[in-house]
């Protein structure tokens, strides 16, 4: 099957072949100097096909006249007697006189005849064998094409639901990528605006106007943040200096004002509790011996006072006592009772006064030494608690400072932070901008490279009518090159190719096909009347055979044998041509339906026949072409 392709297909490309060997048949003076690939072009014409056909397998040298005859009609034509051609001349072979049927017919020109329509036959059953082999090689062709249309039915549906799933998802990124577009357009617009905003704003002389109408923190007026934190640590200077440098010598009663520091908590060591200077402590210690040596006296004289003091409030309750009880019972008027009661009383007072100089003069004075002992302890005990207070006091104080001081950092610090977020922020944005620029600008490279490609101009149609034809265009280049030959016309080859010598050229093209169109309307008319001219002979060499007899059983045998034979083969040569013209019929319907069931090459015809027929329907067809493949790589 592939040969029988490959043989389909050789056939198919060598119809140039095939006219050029009709040429060399016919022994044509320039045939042997043709190239055969200049001639194929010719068959894809569906008008001009069948023509080429008949003469590429009909035409011989038996179509051609003689020179005795072509001299002959010269010496006619010299002679100046009237030429009859067309329908004069139909008309002159139909009234034709019929030769006198008593003429005998010599046996050379019988012979002749044989021999001519034996070699008739001969070449009638060569074409019908190629007519088979072609038909076959079709047939081949056929169902190659039939199979391949079957899987291309499929593909093409992939192909098709593949293409639409693509323009639906190439639809939708343009959507995207137009919104995507817009977007960025906006944003990019409202930024340009806020910085022409911010431009017009600094070049403005009015500050009041800039610090109400800022956007940004980096434009914000710091000098009345400035003079506030310097009035602020102006004012925390003074406290602390009213705090721990000045009047604190009179609150604790020391000058020493170099002690008065900053305290670390978080040492111990250096707290105020850790000690004194030498001469402080040596002060300090007089101060307690003095004090543990006064002690003794101050304290029995503190003592005698309470003593006395609790002595007249006892005297003082007996006497209320007394004098109630006389107010309400009366006393006795024996004067030995009372002198009685007053000893009494008199013993009781000195038991208690000798009880109580005892208790003076032992007791106390072992608790007023044991006690001046302990007055050393609580002495220290209430310096050292005044020590802490005053620590105290030192370390509220400077906990206040070191809150002033880190709200102020955190002031300081906070601003900075800000300034820091702001200045990430415009880089962030300066390198979403730069980004945006490069990728907006590889598109428009890309862009621009898909318009340089697209403004091709083999890609886009004139937008004028051009006199010369484009060099570049090697479709038209190689049309005018076969239609016009410039090198007969003018003798020396064209510098620039123009539309008018192509047109001019078609023209002339289409005058020698009508030419060749009537010829061969001609050559018909006249086969047809040689036919006919036969059909008469052959009637005449019928009647002559046959010489008046007549049988029942039908026609008589013919005599000689010899051209019962010939009439015999005769008669199958025309079974075999009339079967031979059933089967070309055949082959014109299969390639007729080929020709349908292929549409590149039917358009692909229609545009050859519209370019020699009606040229303004090839451009429109050809400007729709162009149209739909710009559509298509815009898409």
């Amino acid at each position: 099957m592939r040969s029988e392709i490959l043989d389909y297909e050789n056939d198919m490309m060598s119809g140039g072949r095939r006219l050029v060997e009709a040429l060399q048949r016919i022994s044509f003076g320039e045939s042997h100097g043709l190239q055969i690939e200049g001639f194929d072009w010719m068959f894809d014409d569906e008008v001009v096909t069948p023509f080429l056909d008949w003469f590429c397998d009909n035409v011989g040298p038996s179509n051609l006249l003689s020179d005795r005859e072509i001299r002959e009609f010269k010496i006619l034509e010299s002679s100046g007697e009237g030429i009859l051609e067309g329908d004069q001349l139909e008309d002159a072979l139909k009234n034709a006189s019929v030769p006198d049927e008593t003429e005998e017919l010599s046996p050379e020109m019988l012979r002749d005849g044989i021999l001519q329509m034996e070699e008739e036959l001969k070449a009638a059953q060569l074409r019908k064998e190629r007519l088979l082999q072609q038909r076959n090689k079709l047939s081949v062709h056929h169902t190659r094409l039939t199979h391949k249309l079957t899987k291309m039915g499929l593909v093409e549906s992939a192909t098709k639901n593949h293409y639409k799933k693509k323009l639906e998802q190439s639809q939708t990124d343009n959507v995207q990528m137009n919104t995507a577009l817009e977007r960025l357009s906006q944003a990019t617009k409202d930024l340009l605006q806020l910085y022409h905003r911010i431009d017009g704003m600094n070049s403005d002389s009015d500050p009041s106007n800039t610090s109400h109408d800022a956007v940004f923190l980096s434009q914000q007026p710091l000098d009345h943040y400035h003079h506030t934190e310097e009035r602020f640590t102006q004012e925390l200077t003074g406290f602390t200096k009213k705090q721990f440098f000045e009047g604190i010598a009179e609150l604790v009663g020391h000058d020493e004002g170099s002690r008065y520091q900053i305290l670390d908590i978080s040492n111990p060591s250096s707290l105020a509790i850790r000690g004194e200077k030498q001469h402080v402590t040596n002060s300090d210690c007089k101060e307690l011996a003095r004090l543990q040596a006064l002690y003794p006296t101050s304290q029995r004289r503190c003592i005698k006072a309470q003593v006395e003091e609790a002595r007249l409030l006892a005297a003082c309750n007996f006497t209320g006592d007394k004098l109630q009880s006389l107010t309400h019972q009366g006393y006795s008027s024996s004067v030995t009772e009372l002198s009685e009661r007053l000893k009494e009383v008199q013993s009781k007072f000195q038991s208690i006064q000798r009880i109580g100089a005892k208790v003076a003069e032992t007791d106390l004075y072992d608790l007023i030494q044991e006690n001046a002992v302990l007055q050393a302890t609580r002495v220290l005990y209430g310096d050292y608690n005044l020590k802490i207070m005053r620590q105290d006091y030192f370390t509220s104080k400077q906990d206040q400072l070191i809150e002033q001081l880190t709200n102020q950092q955190s002031r300081h610090k906070f601003l900075l932070m800000a300034y820091e977020v702001e200045a990430h922020r415009h880089r962030e944005t300066h390198r979403l901008l730069t980004a945006s620029e490069q990728l907006l600008s590889r598109n428009l490279q890309a862009r621009q490279s898909r318009m340089r490609m697209m403004s091709d101009p083999s890609l886009t149609p004139p937008s004028g009518i051009r006199n010369t034809i484009d060099s570049r265009d090697m479709f038209i280049n190689r049309l005018h090159s076969i239609i016009v030959d410039d090198k007969e016309k003018n003798g020396h080859q064209q510098l620039f190719l123009t539309y008018s010598s192509l047109l001019e050229g078609a023209r002339q093209l289409g005058e020698r096909l009508a030419s060749v169109q009537e010829m061969l309307s001609s050559t018909n008319s006249s086969q047809d009347s040689r036919l006919a001219d036969l059909e008469s002979t052959l009637k005449r060499c019928e009647d002559m055979v046959y010489a008046g007899s007549a049988t029942v059983d039908g026609q008589p045998v013919l005599s000689p044998p010899d051209l019962m034979n010939g009439i015999t083969r005769l008669d199958q040569t025309l079974q075999k041509l009339e079967q031979t013209i059933r089967d070309i019929i055949g082959d014109y319907n299969n390639k007729l339906k080929v020709l349908k069931g292929d549409p590149l090459l039917a358009r692909q015809r229609r545009l050859f026949v519209y370019f020699l027929t009606d040229p303004p329907r090839l451009r429109r067809t050809v400007s729709e072409l162009s149209q739909r493949l710009e559509a298509q790589l815009v898409q």
